[in-house]
């Protein structure tokens, strides 16, 4: 314990979506409520922190001009992927929707624009026709 125990949380996502619309919270809501009982802040080492993609680099020789991040977050997949340099490729079948990635895409703030993906799609088997060649 004390002052200098690292706190390590693996997310923030508040929220993961379930068939039919509907949510449950996510394991963001328990990191934050240990860090208020902790009184510091976690260490985050999934998305959208680069740490894990760093640890994936380095045993694997990635390069990141040719690996794309698929995920159905913009606040973590979407985030991350950008931020280390890789093409991304937002599914549409998680919490965000197309209006949100609009809003971004037309915001000058560079935060927002941060979150804006490459590419789309409604739905990963989108991309089983392209696999296919």
């Amino acid at each position: 314990g004390g002052p200098d125990c690292l706190l390590v949380g693996t997310n923030r996502d508040h929220r993961l979506p379930l068939e039919g619309g509907t949510a449950i919270p996510g394991t963001g809501c328990l990191v934050k409520a240990v860090e208020t009982a902790a009184q510091r802040e976690a260490f985050i080492i999934g998305k959208p922190n680069r740490y894990m993609f760093d640890c994936v680099v380095s045993e694997f020789n990635i390069d990141p001009a040719r690996t794309i991040m698929v995920g159905d977050r913009l606040d973590t997949d979407i985030l991350m992927g950008n931020s280390c340099g890789l093409t991304t490729l937002l599914t549409l079948t998680g919490v965000t929707t197309l209006d949100e990635v609009k809003g971004h895409q037309e915001s000058d703030c560079p935060a927002r624009q941060s979150l804006v993906p490459d590419y789309y799609v409604d739905s990963i088997a989108d991309l089983l026709p392209a696999l296919g060649d």
